[in-house]
């Protein structure tokens, strides 16, 4: 799939994915693909490698007093000395993991490439991986042939998105495999979690990974955008994408489009306070909504580089980290940053129990202590 990208012409979507992540059964007719199909990542376990901590992480989460990187290669590495020292956790896939979230201390998750979903119920020390890409993509075919079965499906704002051409999106998905990466995982309880990735890809489980279920119907999506960030606040989903996309509402119930103030990608999404949250995403692009994701507006940026990474400080200043390596500071609830320079894209962001501040870069996991960002000022 491709399309005319304001920012460089002609792109191929699948490419600017890639960059992103690396900055036996029948289930509705279509059969699941045998042991033999399946990408090498899926079944190959993660190499345990003392050079593990130097790759590429996506996310780092601080559980507890516990800091979780996930990262290339299925590489998860733990801390419990404020990101002094790492250790890595087993992880029974080798793809390219991108998005970590927990629920509680014991109970998380992480998304990734070829449709992976791992979960963890004794705070990272031992991960399953309890969904990928074919199941997937199957569970989007059943959900489609059951919305195309149903009289007037979808009668809501969204009817646009009519089961035609839901099931010709799932049937997309199957044609590609296992190929199509999870972008971001939301858990909404012990129970419930959601996870979306690239060309729409949206799916629920409600019993703890056991099972998963489409619901595409729920995000009216027709152009099959990226999905990269999703959060919840006040009880609603919010989640944002390519072309600007930003949608809201109730778990499990159709989303909203909200209107955005910029047309290009949004890469992530913070909490900064109660009912106020940020995005942020290419050319610096950054937003602020006071009213929890119903409205949104831009804040003058202060780097043209994208954004890839943010993070809340305890001491509730907002740091931002951009592809050119910069760290971005503010001290007023995003309306204004600071630029602190730097060298590496930073692709993780994540404040350790001591304070400092951790990043994941292309080359691994770096410890900047907290009074370094005084220099932004």
């Amino acid at each position: 799939m491709h399309r005319v990208d304001k920012y460089g012409g002609v792109i191929n979507r699948r490419s600017l994915l890639q960059m992103l992540s690396c900055s036996a059964m029948v289930c509705g007719g279509v059969k699941h693909a045998m042991a033999l199909d399946w990408p090498v990542e899926l079944v190959k376990p993660a190499a345990i490698s003392p050079l593990a901590p130097t790759g590429l992480f996506n996310n780092i989460a601080l559980v507890g007093n516990r800091l979780i990187a996930a990262g290339e290669r299925g590489r998860i590495m733990l801390s419990d000395d404020s990101g002094a020292s790492w250790r890595q956790a087993p992880c029974p896939v080798s793809a390219t993991l991108i998005s970590c979230r927990f629920i509680s201390e014991k109970i998380g998750w992480i998304s990734g490439q070829m449709g992976v979903v791992l979960k963890t119920t004794d705070g990272g020390e031992g991960w399953t991986r309890v969904l990928d890409g074919f199941t997937a993509a199957n569970a989007m075919v059943a959900e489609a042939k059951s919305d195309a079965a149903k009289p007037n499906v979808v009668a809501t704002p969204a009817s646009y998105v009519t089961a035609p051409t839901e099931l010709q999106n799932a049937q997309f998905f199957v044609s590609s495999g296992a190929a199509n990466p999870l972008l971001t995982i939301l858990p909404i309880s012990d129970t419930h979690v959601i996870t979306f990735g690239a060309f729409g890809l949206a799916l629920q489980s409600l019993d703890g990974g056991g099972t998963w279920q489409g619901i595409a119907a729920n995000v009216p999506d027709p152009n099959g955008l990226h999905i990269y960030s999703a959060l919840q606040a006040s009880g609603a989903v919010i989640i944002v994408g390519e072309q600007g996309l930003i949608m809201r509402g109730s778990p499990g119930t159709v989303l909203s489009t909200i209107q955005s103030p910029f047309s290009g990608s949004l890469f992530g999404l913070l909490a900064i306070a109660p009912g106020t949250q940020l995005a942020f995403g290419l050319q610096g692009a950054v937003l602020l909504s006071p009213d929890d994701g119903r409205t949104w507006q831009s804040v003058t940026p202060a780097t043209s580089s994208g954004i890839l990474a943010g993070l809340v400080l305890k001491d509730q200043r907002i740091v931002l980290g951009d592809e050119g390596g910069n760290l971005l500071v503010s001290a007023d609830g995003g309306h204004n940053f600071k630029l602190l320079p730097g060298t590496l894209p930073v692709t993780a962001l994540a404040q350790a129990p001591d304070q400092s501040i951790i990043l994941g870069t292309p080359i691994g996991l770096h410890r900047l202590p907290i009074q370094a960002l005084a220099r932004s000022a």
